[in-house]
């Protein structure tokens, strides 16, 4: 019969330990990250979906109106927001108009104020006299262009992916290929995307992005 021997181990050495601890966290790691993209992708495609509705009720309120919303202040509006973020607001007042709704609600959560301005009075349908926005799904403004308006550079403040908040000058995104804005005979409606900066990569508008051709 054969004895075990005495150096026989019974568990696993420090090392070992250790090794195993290091692959989990790695495995760990690696689940958080996927786990993150997928949240990120459904993002995305939750406002791609959003800035679809808003565009066909940016359309309805052509036919109503004649025209598409402006995307800066009337002389007529009185007392007025400040200007930041301001054709995002502009938008918000046209289509929810305090004289009577011409597009459904929102859904919960879309009403937003990053730049923290109030009027005295409400020029919406809703009774607060916050100069709201509509927020993507980051909890951003979604910049609004009339065609108008397409060189007419806007302040917008967002909060970047840290929470931090962001002031940024902000115009109508071109077509790097034809020179002209996208959209160039109607409205363009941008999204900061992930990272809460316009002008970036992963930007989402109510057109395709064509790539930088290069030199």
């Amino acid at each position: 019969m054969k004895i075990a021997s005495s150096t026989a181990r019974a568990g696993f050495t420090l090392i070992e330990l250790l090794a195993v601890m290091v692959i989990l966290g790695i495995l760990t790691f690696f689940l958080i990250q996927t786990g993150a993209g997928a949240s990120e992708t459904v993002r995305v495609g939750a406002t791609r979906g959003f800035i679809s509705t808003l565009e066909a009720q940016i359309k309805e309120h052509e036919l109503d109106a004649g025209d598409h919303p402006p995307s800066s202040f009337p002389r007529t509006l009185d007392p007025k927001p400040t200007t930041a973020n301001m054709g995002a607001e502009m938008l918000v007042i046209a289509l929810w108009p305090k004289d009577g709704s011409r597009a459904s609600e929102p859904e919960e959560g879309r009403l937003i104020n990053t730049d923290g301005d109030d009027t005295r009075q409400s020029h919406t349908v809703f009774s607060s006299g916050s100069a709201f926005e509509l927020a993507d799904d980051w909890g951003n403004p979604i910049a609004y262009f009339h065609r108008r308006d397409y060189d007419e550079p806007c302040i917008y403040v967002t909060y970047d992916e840290t929470g931090e908040p962001v002031e940024e000058r902000v115009q109508a995104l071109v077509n790097p290929v034809t020179g002209d804005p996208y959209n160039r005979g109607s409205f363009q409606l941008v999204s900061a995307g992930p990272d809460g900066f316009f002008g970036t990569d992963d930007d989402i508008g109510n057109f395709t992005v064509v790539e930088d051709p290069g030199p």
